[in-house]
């Protein structure tokens, strides 16, 4: 049984598919599409523990609190933007030309469980910095949920540590925080200034 088999099965029948602006509610449900996304792009736990959870946790504070708990470390600075879902298509080219700009070679996505607490299955991602927006919501229901959904949180990061983002849509106000090194400053305000940050 592939770690993923809860989510394909969880997710199909989503009341998230009433609302959803990626996929239509009569093309909702596809699993044969979302079963190669998840092969594709699923980041298995063992990778997971022994690569990027020592890299998430350089990054990121508090990750059982969430916000409004401070979310950085002290060596990040930090920009807050509106926010709403993980990603729109402008916000990711904006955030892949900062990873071209750094290096990383791929984009790593946490779901928040809230220490545990979470009672859906959550996600972890690992796609190559180069995806294009369609290739990132090709997963019909399963890229509808993460990327539209507008009750996750998400951490976002890459190898480099340099960077990393928590995106919080189940809040009162939904934000989205970029955290960058002062090195990446320049960088990360020139990308994200044009959003009025």
């Amino acid at each position: 049984m592939s770690e993923f088999n809860r989510h394909l099965d969880h997710y199909r029948n989503h009341w998230t598919q009433h609302f959803s602006c990626l996929v239509s509610e009569s093309n909702w449900g596809d699993k044969d599409a979302a079963a190669l996304y998840l092969e594709r792009y699923w980041l298995c736990e063992s990778e997971y523990n022994s690569v990027w959870k020592a890299v998430q946790n350089s990054i990121f504070t508090n990750q059982s609190a969430g916000l409004p708990d401070s979310i950085f470390s002290n060596e990040y600075e930090v920009l807050c933007q509106p926010g709403g879902c993980l990603f729109d298509r402008d916000d990711f080219d904006r955030l892949k030309s900062c990873l071209s700009n750094i290096g990383d070679d791929h984009l790593i996505i946490i779901e928040n469980t809230f220490g545990g607490m979470l009672e859906e299955p959550a996600f972890r991602f690992k796609f190559p910095a180069k995806i294009s927006w369609d290739e990132l919501i090709a997963g019909n229901y399963i890229s509808a949920v993460v990327f539209g959904s507008l009750y996750k949180e998400f951490f976002v990061f890459g190898k480099s540590a340099s960077w990393g983002k928590y995106s919080a849509a189940d809040e009162d106000s939904p934000l989205d925080v970029l955290g960058f090194k002062k090195d990446q400053a320049p960088l990360f305000k020139r990308q994200f200034a044009l959003k009025g940050i």
